[in-house]
C-alpha cells in the first residue's frame, strides 16, 4: 500500500514539474521574443554604438543587481524546500518572512551605493561620463528587484510558476512600453539621453512588477493554514547557501563589468576609434548573443525548477532519483541544443539580415553557434549543482572562468580585435561547462551516452539541413521543415534501438 502511495506521489510531482515547466517555457518564449524585438527596436533607434553604450551601463548595474537578488532567491527556495520536505511548514513560513526582510535591507543599501557611486563608476571605471545619469536612474530599482527575487524564490519552492511568469511578462511589457513612449515624446538628441530613456523603462518596470509580486505573495501565504513557527538557527542555514551564491554572482558580474570595460579599450588599441569600438561591442553583445541565447527559453525554466527537485531528493538522500533526474536533464538538453547549433550555422546569414539588416551579425553567429550546447548544458548543470548543495564548487568554477575571461580579453583584443571577443566567449563557455559537468558526474555518478545523446542528434539534424538548404522558400519555413524531420528521425532511430 505504501509503495502505491509513493508511486502516485511521484507521478503527481512529475505532472506538476512538466506543467510548471511548460508555463515557464511559454512565458519565457514570449518574454525572450519581446526582448529580442526590443533589441532590434533599440538598434534601429540608437544604432550599434548606442547599443554598446547601453551594454556598458548595464554591466555595472548587473553587478549590483546580482548582489541584491542572486543569493536571496536561491536561499528562499532552498530554505522553504528543506523545511517543507520535513513537514515543518510553520518554520518554512517564518524563513520566507525573514528572507523578505533581508531582501529589503540589502536592496536599499545596494541601491544607495549605486546612486552614490554613479559618477565615480562612469568617470574612472567605465571611462564614459555619458553613463552616469543612466546609472542613477537604475539605482532606485534595486530594493524592488530584491524583494521580487525573494518572492520568486518562494513561488519556485512552492512549485507555482504562473505568478512569477506573469510578473516577468508584465515587467518586459512595461519596460518596452515606457521606452517607446518616452522615446517618442522626448526624441533624445544624444546617446546619453537615449540611454537614460531606455533604463527609465527598466526602473518603472521593476516597481510595478514588485507591486504585483507582493500582492500574489500576500494572497498565497494566507492559503497556508499552519501558523508561523520560529525557525531557530536560521542564520546558520542562510549563510552556507547565500554567501557562496552571492559571492559568485558578485565576482562574476564584477569581473564581467571589468571585461566589458576592457573590450572597447582593447578594440581601440586594435585601431578602432571610440564610436566604432562601441559599435563592434554592441554588435556581438547586444545583437548576436541575444539570438544565440534566445532558444534557451525552453531549457532554462526546467533548469530553474530542477533546483527544488534536486534539493528535496538530496534532503531525503534519494541517490537513485538524483542520478535519474541528472541523466534525463543532461540528455534532453543535448537533444535540444544540438539542432539549435546546426540551424544557426546553416541560417546565420538569413537571421542577421532579416533581424538587423546587418550581414556582419551572421558572421558572428556562425562562430558562436558551436558553443550553444555548452552554454545550455552549463545552465542546467549549475541548477542541479545548486540543488545538491554544491554552491562552493559552483563558485570556484565561475571565478576561474571569469578571471580567465578578463585575462584573455586583455591579451587578445589588442591583437585580434573583434574576433578576440568571440574567442573569449567560446573558450569561456567550454571551460566552465567542462568543469561543471565533471563535478556533476562525480557527485551523481551519471553515465553519459555519447552516441545516443550526441552523435545521433547530430546525424538527425544535419541531414535535413543539407536537404532543405537549396529549397527556394523563406528560411523560417526551412527551419520548421528541418525541426519536423529531426523529431521524426529521433523517434524512428529510438524505436530501432529499443527493438534491438
Amino acid at each position: 500500500m505504501i509503495f502505491f502511495i509513493q508511486k502516485e506521489m511521484v507521478r503527481i510531482k512529475k505532472q506538476l514539474f512538466l506543467k510548471n515547466g511548460l508555463i515557464m517555457a511559454v512565458s519565457a518564449l514570449i518574454i525572450r521574443s519581446m526582448n529580442l524585438f526590443f533589441r532590434v527596436f533599440l538598434a534601429d533607434r540608437i544604432g550599434a554604438e548606442g547599443i554598446g553604450l547601453y551594454q556598458l551601463t548595464v554591466s555595472v548595474y548587473i553587478f549590483f543587481a546580482a548582489a541584491a537578488t542572486s543569493g536571496i532567491s536561491l536561499t528562499t527556495t532552498r530554505l522553504y524546500a528543506d523545511f517543507s520536505a520535513r513537514g515543518e511548514y510553520g518554520k518554512a513560513k517564518d524563513a520566507v518572512r525573514k528572507c523578505l526582510i533581508i531582501s529589503v535591507i540589502a536592496g536599499t543599501v545596494l541601491g544607495g551605493l549605486l546612486f552614490l557611486s554613479a559618477n565615480f563608476s562612469a568617470e574612472y571605471f567605465l571611462r564614459d561620463e555619458r553613463t552616469a545619469p543612466a546609472l542613477k536612474l537604475l539605482a532606485p530599482s534595486l530594493p524592488f528587484m530584491a524583494v521580487s527575487a525573494c518572492i520568486r524564490g518562494y513561488f519556485t519552492a512552492r512549485r507555482k510558476t504562473l505568478p512569477t511568469s506573469v510578473e516577468q511578462l508584465l515587467e518586459q511589457v512595461i519596460e518596452m512600453g515606457v521606452f517607446a513612449a518616452a522615446f517618442a515624446l522626448t526624441k533624445p538628441d544624444t546617446l546619453a539621453k537615449a540611454c537614460c530613456t531606455a533604463v527609465l523603462g527598466t526602473t518603472l518596470a521593476e516597481v510595478i512588477s514588485f507591486v504585483y509580486s507582493l500582492i500574489c505573495y500576500a494572497v498565497d501565504i494566507r492559503k497556508l493554514s499552519c501558523k508561523s513557527a520560529a525557525a531557530d538557527g536560521l542564520l546558520k542555514k542562510i549563510l552556507p547557501v547565500a554567501v557562496p551564491v552571492t559571492a559568485n554572482s558578485c565576482l562574476r558580474s564584477g569581473l564581467g563589468a571589468v571585461e566589458n570595460v576592457l573590450i572597447p579599450s582593447g578594440l581601440k588599441k586594435n585601431g578602432s576609434d571610440s564610436a566604432d569600438a562601441l559599435a563592434q561591442y554592441g554588435m556581438v553583445s547586444g545583437m548576436a548573443m541575444p539570438i544565440v541565447t534566445f532558444p534557451s527559453v525552453f531549457i532554462l525554466p526546467f533548469a530553474s525548477l530542477i533546483v527544488t527537485e534536486m534539493s528535496e531528493a538530496f534532503a531525503r538522500h534519494h541517490t537513485k532519483s538524483i542520478r535519474h533526474i541528472a541523466e534525463k536533464m543532461f540528455r534532453l538538453t543535448l537533444l535540444y541544443s544540438i539542432p539549435v547549433t546546426m540551424l544557426i550555422l546553416f541560417y546565420a546569414g538569413d537571421i542577421g539580415e532579416n533581424l538587423y539588416h546587418n550581414h556582419n551579425v551572421g558572421k558572428f553567429l556562425v562562430l558562436l553557434a558551436p558553443v550553444v550546447p555548452f552554454m545550455y548544458l552549463d545552465s542546467v548543470t549549475d541548477g542541479m549543482l545548486k540543488g545538491l548543495n554544491e554552491q562552493t564548487s559552483y563558485l570556484i568554477f565561475n571565478i576561474i572562468d571569469s578571471v580567465i575571461r578578463v585575462i584573455l580579453t586583455y591579451l587578445l583584443l589588442p591583437t585580434w580585435g573583434i574576433w578576440g571577443i568571440v574567442a573569449v566567449i567560446v573558450i569561456s563557455e567550454v571551460l566552465n561547462t567542462v568543469m561543471s559537468i565533471a563535478r556533476l558526474v562525480k557527485v551523481t555518478d551519471i553515465q553519459i551516452m555519447v552516441f545516443d545523446w550526441i552523435v545521433r542528434p547530430i546525424l538527425c539534424i544535419v541531414t535535413p539541413c543539407l536537404l532543405a538548404k537549396p529549397i527556394p522558400c523563406h528560411f523560417t519555413v526551412k527551419i520548421l521543415l528541418c525541426l519536423g524531420f529531426y523529431t521524426g528521425m529521433l523517434f524512428l532511430t529510438k524505436k530501432k534501438t529499443v527493438c534491438q
